[in-house]
Order: structure tokens, then C-alpha cells, then sequence
């Protein structure tokens, strides 16, 4: 079964904004719901917050990459591309209601370390992409300085 073209271009053109509406609705359940892991005995209630916590990262880090992809030499739009991956960062970071969803992944405080590098190594190379569009560059300076805080937090 082929796939028909308009659904092809139609996610080409909003690939990049669906995933990170996605990134940030894990977010979202994660922020308002991730105090509840342990004091709730649902299972649907414990199954979304785990699901949220495993998906949040690899969401970001694929958005990431379609960022990566997405910058062009020639496209006006590298500067707005560019402002999202600090927000990735941060996303990256998680939200303070649930940094670890058991014991053990705090013990993985190296392998969020080396998380972190390749990263920001991603992130730096999409900004530096879009670094001839310089309109929002002091705001992503910012965000990035903020996420990269964050992020070691949670390390």
C-alpha cells in the first residue's frame, strides 16, 4: 500500500510543528501528572506517566534531527528553526515533578551526560546554520544558556 502523495507533502510541511506539539503535550502530562507515579494505584494513570517519561526524550531528540535536516542556506525561516531547539533542550531538561521516574535512572547520570553533549553538539549546529539570520539570535542565546542549566539539573 503507497502511500498517497498529498499526505506525503502534507507532513513534509508540518512534520517539524506536529512533533514539537507533541514534545510539549508529553510535557504537559508530564508536569501535571508526574507526582502522582508514586502515590497513585492506577495502572492507566502509571502507564501514561511511564510512557510520557520514555517518550519525552526520544520526541526531542528526533525533532532535533528533523531540525537538522530542515536548514537550508536559502530559506528565511532558518532563524525560527533555530529558535526551537533550545526549547528542545529544555524539554530535554524534563519538568521538576519528575526528573527520574525510578531510583535506577539516576544511576544513568553519565549516559544523560553524554545525552547532553551530543545534543548540544545538534543544537549548536542548527543555530549555526542560521546564524546569516540573526533576528532572534540574543532570545535563543538565552534559552539555550536556560535549557543547558536545566539539563545538567537533571543530570
Amino acid at each position: 500500500m503507497d502511500i498517497p502523495e498529498k499526505y506525503k507533502q502534507l507532513w513534509s510541511d508540518w512534520d517539524i510543528r506536529v512533533l514539537i506539539l507533541l514534545s510539549l503535550f508529553v510535557q504537559i502530562i508530564l508536569i501535571f501528572l508526574g507526582r502522582l507515579r508514586k502515590t497513585s494505584t492506577s495502572i492507566w494513570i502509571r502507564m501514561l506517566i511511564w510512557s510520557s517519561y520514555l517518550l519525552a526524550d526520544w520526541v526531542a531528540d528526533f525533532v532535533l534531527g528533523q531540525l537538522s535536516n530542515a536548514m537550508d542556506d536559502s530559506s528565511s525561516s532558518n532563524a525560527i528553526i533555530a529558535f526551537w531547539a533550545p526549547f528542545l533542550i529544555l524539554h530535554l531538561g524534563g519538568p521538576d515533578t519528575i526528573t527520574a521516574y525510578s531510583m535506577e535512572d539516576n544511576e544513568l547520570w553519565a549516559r544523560h551526560l553524554l545525552g547532553l553533549i551530543y545534543e548540544l553538539i545538534v543544537a549548536f549546529y542548527v543555530l549555526f546554520r542560521s546564524l546569516p539570520n540573526t533576528h532572534l539570535l540574543a532570545p535563543t542565546i538565552l534559552i539555550f544558556l536556560v535549557a543547558i542549566i536545566k539539563y545538567v539539573e537533571r543530570s
